[in-house]
């Protein structure tokens, strides 16, 4: 397995200016250091975390550069998934043209309950159109936000068709049995858990690694799980603070919470949501920066 996709990826956000709600390219720079600082692997744009259904095509290129001008030597995933097979095939195109290590894509969501032939299809019409043949795909299996999941059929006929290609699965369900099942029916794939609370047990059983949402705000803490469950230490207590850090922002929606957790914790600019998201009640906001900034010297003693 590559080294270079192995470890901790942030999901990253993306920052929207509160005066007239347009992104903030500069400030992904900033968000990017901060990762680099705090022993992020990688980053990946235009994923869940980074409202990137909230995005044109022309905005997701947009974020994509930022993200890659700013990793440098970092590899980048880029998200490229989109409703419209077009639209995913642009965006991808544009990923690997422009230096991404991966691409992260999300099945066609709108239709809901396709068929396994229709979303292989899909999947097979992009790889053809848009990418070549010594590149890489991540799939993305959240059928709780997408209502279509990555099925054992669907993988099994894409590994059939082109499993030069697709290197591995963020797993977002969540679902401790899902996870097993899948690292268990398909060990050629990498897998990156993509809840935090499931980033021990994962990398216990020889995950690549996560891509989640704390990993934004803290990734030292991802890392110090995966850290220890590669190394067979016990990583019980690396996983609590994580999953600690993650359910102080479960209560709230993620990506505000997000993006308000990284005002108070790394110390960039306030950034806002793009509607349908909302912003955090001034109640909520100032419930959720009293516990991260009472539980941050616990954290990151260094801080």
């Amino acid at each position: 397995m590559p080294t270079d996709l192995r470890g901790v990826f942030a999901p990253i956000v993306t920052p929207f200016r509160p005066s007239d709600g347009e992104v903030d390219l500069p400030w992904i720079a900033r968000h990017v250091a901060y990762l680099r600082a705090h022993g992020c692997t990688g980053v990946v744009p235009c994923g869940t975390n980074g409202e990137a259904a909230s995005l044109s095509v022309a905005e997701r290129i947009q974020v994509a550069e930022a993200a890659l001008a700013a990793a440098g030597d970092m590899p980048v995933i880029v998200g490229t998934g989109a409703a419209a097979l077009p639209d995913a095939v642009a965006l991808t195109r544009h990923a690997f043209d422009a230096g991404a290590a991966a691409v992260l894509v999300m099945p066609p969501f709108y239709f809901k309950k396709p068929s396994e032939a229709g979303v292989a299809a899909w999947f097979q019409r992009l790889f053809d159109a848009a990418v070549p043949p010594d590149e890489r795909v991540l799939l993305y299996h959240i059928p709780q936000t997408t209502g279509v999941p990555i099925s054992d059929g669907v993988l099994q006929a894409l590994l059939a068709s082109h499993g030069e290609l697709v290197y591995g699965l963020k797993d977002s369900t969540g679902d401790p049995e899902q996870g097993t099942h899948l690292r268990r029916a398909f060990p050629q794939l990498a897998y990156f858990a993509g809840n935090d609370h499931r980033v021990g047990e994962a990398c216990a059983e020889d995950a690549a690694g996560s891509i989640t949402a704390t990993a934004n705000v803290f990734p030292d803490l991802v890392a110090a799980v995966q850290q220890a469950a590669w190394a067979a230490r016990d990583a019980v207590a690396a996983q609590t603070a994580l999953s600690a850090a993650r359910s102080m922002l479960e209560p709230y929606p993620l990506q505000p919470a997000t993006k308000a957790a990284l005002a108070d914790v790394a110390g960039l600019a306030p950034t806002a949501v793009r509607p349908p998201q909302v912003e955090l009640s001034t109640e909520a906001r100032v419930e959720l920066r009293t516990k991260l900034l009472a539980k941050l010297p616990e954290w990151r003693p260094a801080a």
